[in-house]
């Protein structure tokens, strides 16, 4: 193979290697090419150089967007980086393959898009500044020079397509055909550069902690839909992040990968099934023709709260997988898709199922049931709110789709010509009308978002304050007794 590659008459770039990442042997780190502005790509694309050692996120799948995030500074470190002599590291820099349009303008859902609107909208929103969310310091797609000139690096590049697309289009497919800028196969590399720097939602050390996390999340997600019309449409464990500060953990929102601009005139994404197993919500796991809106992602985050809860919120103190196999919520992320949308309907179907399936399961710590008491009472109040919501006629609470009848009134339904005379043709039995009581929800989701918003302030105020009160009380082993 050696032999191969350093025979070939090819830039190193068609053999696999980034020309935008060098490592650094004397320094011992990794050196990476971002763009500076936002949407700079292209010929003369202005870059800045940041530097790593540290990968917090690893690519170990063969299929997907192959994302990778590195812990980065800007500052060109003066001596060897070691244990000793770490980087001091200030952003972190997502490197990702994502599915993109050709045409990086219609691209609905670009992430460096999404995330400038975020900084410039709310940035000068006064309602913004007690909510922590990812602020793009630069990014892009990732550009290169390839025999003197600037290509994009995707995957139309890759395969030797970028060129001939340019050349001869009517042939770029090889089937006598023009490649579409729809082509579910193309994928553009990206960077993104953020800051501040978070943890693992697994890494909070207290029910107290979670609930300020989770609370914080969506927060920022009616931040996003209110000032900048941007649904996320991806709520899950992986892209919610803990950020400390001065002994309190916050939550950040992370990866816009999936979401949707609201104010494109273009969405047909928009009701493509998108999410992480086994926090999908039920309207989205069945393709159903609702409009998706933000109680899709609502739902999402109290799939995530039943299951961490179920799990263990707390690092260290959590079930092990085998004993998650022998609960019914396990049916979330096992069997076919209309086995999971079945068991998500029967647990969220009433207060009394939700109880008896999810809730009598969820992990005590430290063996007290108060200890969970806030907890359990952010679920219930959520469920009760998406599922049983006063705002909502009778017919549409509940998961599932019901028939009742209707007595239809006497009206004329069809006219047929018969011997130059007109015969007026009524129906007086009785009907079957089907009730989808996601569709009635789907139309008021501004109404119940609101009130979803309200629980999550108060339950938030009440998480950060039994987090001053561990704090007051001097670390972790006093956080137990605040909940006793």
């Amino acid at each position: 193979m050696d032999v191969l590659v350093n025979w070939s008459f090819c830039e190193e770039s068609q053999l696999g290697r980034d020309p935008t990442m060098e490592y650094l042997h004397d320094l011992r780190c990794w050196q990476i090419a971002c763009p500076r502005e936002k949407g700079c790509t292209g010929e003369g694309a202005d870059v800045k150089y940041y530097y790593f050692s540290t990968v917090r996120c690893h690519a170990e799948r063969v299929f997907g967007r192959h994302t990778r995030c590195f812990l980065a500074t800007d500052i060109m470190p003066t001596a060897v980086v070691s244990t000793t002599n770490p980087l001091i590291t200030t952003v972190v820099i997502k490197y990702s393959w994502a599915l993109s349009k050709r045409n990086a303008s219609d691209d609905v859902c670009d992430e460096v898009s999404s995330l400038n609107k975020i900084k410039e909208r709310l940035s000068a929103q006064a309602a913004a500044k007690d909510i922590i969310f990812p602020k793009i310091e630069g990014g892009g797609r990732v550009s290169f020079q390839r025999n003197g000139e600037w290509v994009e690096d995707n995957t139309d590049t890759m395969y030797g397509l970028g060129k001939l697309a340019e050349d001869n289009t009517d042939n770029v497919n090889g089937l006598g055909e023009a490649r579409s800028d729809d082509d579910p196969l193309f994928r553009a590399h990206r960077r993104i550069v953020m800051s501040p720097i978070g943890e693992s939602l697994c890494s909070t050390k207290s029910v107290a902690e979670f609930v300020t996390v989770i609370c914080d999340a969506m927060r920022c997600h009616s931040a996003f839909v209110d000032h900048c019309n941007i649904l996320h449409r991806d709520i899950s464990d992986n892209n919610i992040l803990v950020v400390r500060s001065e002994g309190i953990a916050r939550g950040m929102l992370i990866d816009f990968d999936c979401a949707v601009d609201l104010e494109q005139k273009e969405r047909d994404d928009l009701n493509k099934v998108t999410g992480t197993l086994p926090y999908v919500s039920i309207n989205n796991l069945s393709e159903s023709d609702v409009e998706r809106t933000s109680l899709d992602d609502w739902e999402s985050m109290l799939c995530l709260i039943c299951w961490f809860t179920t799990l263990g919120t707390v690092s260290g103190k959590r079930r092990e997988y085998e004993e998650l196999a022998k609960l019914p919520i396990r049916r979330w992320r096992q069997g076919s898709t209309n086995d999971m949308i079945m068991a998500k309907e029967s647990a969220f179907y009433c207060h009394e199922s939700f109880r008896d399936f999810i809730v009598r399961y969820f992990k005590l710590e430290g063996g007290k049931p108060d200890k969970n008491e806030l907890l359990k009472r952010l679920a219930i109040s959520i469920h009760k709110c998406l599922f049983q919501n006063c705002r909502l006629t009778p017919d549409c609470h509940g998961t599932f789709e019901k028939r009742k009848h209707v007595e239809p009134e006497r009206r004329e339904l069809s006219i047929k010509k018969e011997l130059d005379a007109y015969e007026l043709c009524y129906i007086s039995s009785k009907r079957l009308s089907r009730v989808n009581p996601f569709k009635e929800r789907a139309e008021k989701w501004k109404e119940i978002s609101k009130q979803l918003l309200a629980f999550a302030n108060a339950f938030w105020e009440k998480a950060m304050d039994l987090q001053k009160k561990a704090n007051e009380a001097n670390g972790d082993t006093a956080i137990g007794n605040i909940y006793q």
